[in-house]
């Protein structure tokens, strides 16, 4: 291989592997932001390129290149999410931590099969340069190889581990910090390679043998680590939401218990006046044979007041369910809320479940129209049943402000939790109501359509009560 072929390689080398780059970062960004032909992954891997290219090729310097691919990565990132910004930082960093870690193993390993491919050279001999180039040119073919071989592997296992990971700032930061410190620690060992003392150069593998063997395996320490830092921090907070949700779901049992005892109360209060009702045409008719009109209005007064504390606006077939829906309209009233419901008896499914969700899908309503004006509020409650199906659509008005985390199904909360504040801050609310019309086949669907929030939740009856038979 003559010294110009050889060049021509070189450069052909920069731009493989400012390729692979590129293909592999695209890998990380989905995997982190949960993109998977989504269009601003594709732009963002085009940025990488662009930049490698226009930097690796007329500068030699790494960190041009590395500062020009942070600024504009930050720029997109904050131009297209308008947040997440430590997820682009944590991405960019974990990727070069990968590379630099990449970088230390495969230089070790192809030194010492480019030691092997050099034994037999001869200065002397006639070809020599031509041999030296077509070695040089196998030994980087050598190192092209285990790089690509070793970044796949590390991101293909890290992605592995990322996936269905939702982090937030102080998780994105913490795993920046671990990367970056790594990739330092990488830089410094790639800069001791080859030191000048004086008029001498100090070659580290040439002087310490025993490196060949000690950078790859505190390489891949640092890999293990860090991969090991992620997987126990996800499982962390998978049990913490799981902690989160048996939080809530005990809080709603016992407000459901607690509608229970209310529609006990609340029939035995009907049973009860029907029963006084006869004692109370009696007094009436006493108090009018006296001619004490102004009493028979004051009785007649209380005797309203009474029963208007008893009112049931709607009725839905089921106690349980008329305490929930009822309850949630007198809250609904005194905030101004115009409160409306079309309610078909359901059959085949658990009450106690169809409370939940009402009870989940209302509150969010309301708590929606709270911070809504109030010439616009509204709720609209239809429950309705399709053959085998169960339809519940709940539609409520709200400010028009949803915070969505990057491939998330469900908005995040605005909530503000104070006795849980390490926990996510997701909507539990929703997430329960999806768990509940999964165990009946079902699903749920959002729609927001400027200030108005749509829920669908679809539930199958038939094959939920062949289960329970």
């Amino acid at each position: 291989m003559t010294q110009a072929e050889y060049d021509i390689f070189c450069k052909l080398m920069e731009v493989y592997i400012v390729l692979v780059q590129t293909a592999l970062f695209l890998m990380l960004w989905r995997a982190v932001f949960h993109t998977k032909r989504e269009r601003s992954a594709m732009i963002a891997a085009a940025l990488f390129l662009g930049v490698n290219l226009m930097t690796k090729l007329p500068f030699s310097a790494a960190w041009i290149r590395y500062l020009a691919v942070f600024v504009f990565a930050m720029g997109y990132c904050l131009l297209r999410y308008r947040r997440y910004y430590e997820k682009a930082i944590f991405v960019l960093l974990l990727f070069y931590n990968f590379h630099s870690l990449s970088t230390l193993i495969s230089n070790s390993l192809r030194l010492k099969a480019h030691n092997i491919l050099m034994s037999d050279m001869d200065m002397m001999q006639s070809g020599y340069l031509y041999q030296f180039n077509q070695k040089m040119a196998i030994s980087a073919l050598i190192l092209l190889f285990l790089y690509t071989a070793l970044m796949l592997f590390m991101l293909f296992l890290s992605i592995r581990v990322l996936k269905n990971a939702e982090m937030d700032r102080r998780d994105a930061l913490l795993f920046s910090a671990y990367s970056f410190s790594g990739g330092v620690l990488a830089g410094i060992v790639m800069d001791l390679y080859a030191v000048k003392v004086g008029d001498a150069v100090f070659y580290l593998y040439d002087a310490k043998k025993e490196m060949f063997w000690k950078i790859p395996l505190m390489a891949g320490c640092i890999f293990v680590g860090e991969l090991l830092l992620i997987y126990f921090w996800k499982n962390y907070r998978m049990l913490l939401e799981e902690r989160q949700k048996r939080f809530i779901e005990e809080k709603q049992v016992q407000a459901m218990k607690q509608r229970l005892e209310e529609a006990e109360d609340f029939y035995g209060n009907v049973r009860k006046i029907r029963h006084e009702m006869k004692n109370h045409l009696t007094n009436i008719k006493g108090l009018a044979a006296g001619e004490q009109y102004g009493e028979i209005a004051d009785y007649i007064s209380k005797m309203d007041e009474t029963m208007q504390e008893l009112e049931c606006r709607y009725t839905t077939g089921n106690a349980l369910t008329d305490v929930i829906v009822n309850d949630r309209w007198r809250r609904a009233e005194k905030l101004g809320v115009d409160f409306e419901v079309e309610f078909c008896p359901v059959e085949g499914i658990s009450v106690f479940d169809l409370g939940m969700i009402l009870g989940n899908l209302l509150d969010n309503a309301i708590e929606a129209c709270e911070k809504d004006r109030k010439e616009k509020r509204f709720i609209r409650l239809r429950v309705k049943q399709k053959k085998q199906f169960c339809l519940i659509d709940v539609e409520n008005s709200f400010d028009g402000r949803l915070h969505w985390q990057e491939g998330s199904q469900f908005p995040l909360s605005t909530k503000e939790r104070g006795d849980l504040p390490l926990m996510m801050e997701h909507g539990i609310g929703l997430k329960n109501v999806s768990d509940i019309a999964e165990r009946y086949y079902g699903g749920v669907s959002i729609k927001v359509r400027e200030q108005v929030f749509h829920v669908t939740v679809m539930l199958q009856r038939e094959q939920k009560s062949k289960q329970t038979q």
